[in-house]
């Protein structure tokens, strides 16, 4: 997903240019001038809490196949942010939850293979059984806050730090 180069206009047919828009570099269309705006996909993250535990899902596909991570996926075409992040936690943890609260809202670029993100993190407290790994996983378990692995120890620092409470 990586953003496709785009030679010609996907209206006109024209060869598009390079030029200043809206105060950036773009390709443009001189003929009919489409622009053609790089935006990030929107993802959601379910940072998933259970009696002071993570849900934690190991990944079965790029990108980050084989790491650690929170349940997370792509915010799908009549969606809000909070039922992608539902969705995906049921999908990938097998899993049900409530939101508690909006954690934060920032920008990620993956390089591997999607680009620019504009990623939605939630706090969510599981409210169902034990969890169930879905197709694209190869893994999901509960984790102390002592044993998250490094990389999401930093990044769930400000919700290690409040006790991982999801009331």
């Amino acid at each position: 997903m990586v953003p496709i180069d785009y030679r010609y206009c996907p209206v006109c047919s024209t060869p598009l240019i390079e030029g200043m828009v809206d105060g950036r570099v773009r390709k443009y269309c001189p003929e009919c001038r489409f622009v053609r705006y790089e935006n990030p996909l929107p993802v959601v993250v379910a940072v998933a809490v259970k009696d002071g535990r993570f849900l934690l899902i190991k990944r079965g596909i790029a990108p980050k196949k084989g790491f650690w991570g929170t349940p997370s996926g792509f915010i799908e075409s009549g969606e809000t942010p909070e039922e992608a992040c539902l969705r995906e936690l049921e999908e990938e943890a097998g899993v049900s939850g409530e939101i508690q609260r909006l954690i934060r809202v920032g920008r990620r670029e993956d390089t591997e293979l999607y680009g620019d993100m504009l990623v939605v993190s939630y706090l969510v407290k599981v409210v169902s059984d034990e969890p169930v790994a879905g197709d694209e996983v190869d893994e999901v378990r509960y984790y102390d806050a002592s044993e998250l692995p490094g990389y999401l120890a930093f990044a769930l620092r400000d919700i290690v730090e409040e006790g991982g409470r999801a009331n």
